[in-house]
């Protein structure tokens, strides 16, 4: 048997939109109760290319504090991984609406492999089979995440247990840990503009990929965008905003070797994102009472 290497975390063009899905110190940490689905159909045109569905859920508590949920579905090829954490932030305030918060999240990643759907050179590979075969390991993450007026800079690390998931008595994999680095700024152009370049790096360690974006937007209420992936791909998005709800669009045109006719050409990616945030009620002022009898 021969050992075989791929991506183990989704990629996403919106990843602005999705820091707490790597970045647990994100976590409610606008004050907000925050809901966001992404969609994303990478490499379409290849036969068992990525589709990775992601939900997150946060809401602010008790003041300082932040928590959420995050379920991530990603299938390539035979792979078909399941992600579900839950994070926790503390938020620690640095005066003029500035916070930093430090969070964890921790959770159980399901890794599925459908070895009926491959089609074995050697006959009677014992592993080809069987149907579906999976195998379950902890997941358990860590993150700052730093947010001013019109800054915000993050650092975190995924898959820190790093553990082995096996599939029968020989064939296994072996989660790496996954680093990030992102930041990005709101510059206001005027009264109804404003620009905001944002960038992600992410790495495990031995291979690197950085994306930079940076969108145009008007009115807080619709925006154009374009983002490099180095060595992946360019993309255009488009997106509408509007009383807490963002509906977002990307088309990702691949640049690498995938696009070449002799590898199968890739037709792009294409990701939708929905997001809804609300302001949590806030509650009443208990009523003050005064005692005549004291006075």
């Amino acid at each position: 048997m021969l050992p075989a290497f791929a991506q183990q975390d989704p990629q996403f063009t919106h990843f602005f939109f999705n820091n707490q899905t790597f970045n647990p110190g994100a976590t409610g940490i606008n004050d907000k109760i925050c809901f966001g689905l992404t969609a994303r159909d990478q490499w379409k045109g290849f036969a068992g290319n990525p589709q990775t569905l992601a939900f997150n859920a946060s809401a602010p508590f008790a003041r300082q504090n932040g928590i959420g949920i995050t379920a991530v579905a990603d299938q390539l090829g035979a792979s078909n991984d399941v992600n579900v954490k839950v994070s926790y932030s503390f938020h620690v305030p640095l005066g003029n609406g500035r916070k930093l918060g430090i969070g964890f999240d921790g959770g159980i990643i399901n890794k599925g492999i459908n070895f009926a759907s491959m089609n074995p050179v050697t006959q009677g590979d014992p592993y080809a089979t069987s149907s579906v075969n999976s195998s379950m390991a902890p997941d358990i993450g860590v993150g700052l995440f730093y947010k001013g007026q019109n800054l915000y800079f993050g650092a975190s690390s995924q898959k820190l247990i790093a553990s082995k998931v096996s599939f029968g008595a020989t064939a296994q994999t072996q989660l790496r840990r996954h680093y990030y680095i992102t930041g990005g700024y709101n510059y206001p152009v005027g009264t109804d503009w404003a620009i905001k370049p944002s960038f992600l790096v992410k790495s495990d360690g031995t291979a690197t990929q950085f994306d930079i974006n940076t969108l145009v937007e008007w009115k807080s209420t619709m925006y154009l965008g374009a983002t490099y992936r180095y060595q992946d791909a360019a993309a255009a998005l488009v997106g509408y905003k509007l009383n807490g709800l963002v509906i977002g669009y990307s088309y990702d045109f691949t640049t690498n070797g995938l696009r070449e006719p002799s590898k199968g050409a890739s037709q792009g990616s294409h990701e939708i994102y929905l997001g809804f945030c609300i302001k949590p009620p806030v509650p009443p002022k208990p009523p003050k009472y005064i005692d005549v009898t004291l006075l």
